[in-house]
C-alpha cells in the first residue's frame, strides 16, 4: 500500500513541477519597443499604427516558453486612448509575441509625451515599465490639424525636434512635411 501512496505522490510532484514550468517569471520576462522610435497619432484616427510592442515570455531559469496564446496578455496603457492588438496567436519558439499600439485620436498628455506601457501574461504582471515618446499631427492638441498647426511645424522644420519628427528618423525634414501634410484638417475642425 505504501509503494502505491509513494508512487502516487511522486506523481503528483512530477505534475506539479511540470506545470510550474512554463509560469513566466516576472523578472526575466519583458517588453521590448521598436524598431519605430516613437509613435505619432492624429485626431481622425488615421495614423499607422506603432509597430511594434514585443513581448518576451521566459522562465525564471530564462528559458523562452513557446505556445501562450496571445489573448493570455494584457496591457495597461497610461497616458491616451491607446489599445495593443496582437500580431501573432502565440508566443513563438523565442517566447517572443509582437503587438501593435494603435491610438483612436490624439494622444493628449503633459509634457513630455509619453506612454507608460506595463504588461501582464495571465496572472503574473511584469516587473517591466516601458516609455513610449508620442507626437501629434494635431501640435497644438485642439482636436484639428490645422494652419496653427502648421505653424508649429514650420517653427521645428529642418531641427532634430521630435514634435515634428513624423518618422521618427531623429530630423524633421521634407518626409515629415508630407506625412503632416496628409492628415491636414483631419479632426473636429468646425
Amino acid at each position: 500500500m505504501r509503494t502505491i501512496a509513494n508512487c502516487l505522490i511522486a506523481g503528483l510532484m512530477l505534475l506539479a513541477v511540470a506545470a510550474s514550468a512554463q509560469i513566466p517569471d516576472p523578472d526575466e520576462s519583458y517588453v521590448s519597443l521598436g524598431p519605430d522610435g516613437g509613435m505619432t497619432t492624429c485626431p481622425g484616427a488615421d495614423a499607422p499604427p506603432y509597430q511594434y510592442v514585443t513581448v518576451h515570455a521566459h522562465e525564471a531559469n530564462g528559458a523562452a516558453i513557446p505556445g501562450i496564446p496571445s489573448w493570455n496578455f494584457f496591457f495597461t496603457i497610461t497616458g491616451g486612448n491607446v489599445f495593443a492588438t496582437a500580431v501573432g496567436t502565440a508566443t513563438d519558439e523565442d517566447g517572443e509575441i509582437q503587438f501593435r499600439l494603435v491610438a483612436n485620436e490624439t494622444v493628449v498628455l503633459l509634457d513630455p509625451h509619453f506612454l507608460v506601457i506595463e504588461c501582464q501574461i495571465n496572472a503574473v504582471v511584469l516587473n517591466d515599465i516601458d516609455y513610449l515618446e508620442v507626437n501629434s499631427y494635431d501640435m497644438n492638441e485642439d482636436g484639428c490639424v490645422a494652419l496653427v498647426d502648421f505653424a508649429e511645424f514650420a517653427a521645428v522644420y529642418l531641427t532634430a525636434d521630435p514634435s515634428g519628427d513624423f518618422n521618427w528618423d531623429g530630423f524633421v525634414d521634407l518626409p515629415d512635411f508630407a506625412y503632416f501634410a496628409a492628415h491636414y484638417l483631419h479632426g473636429d475642425c468646425r
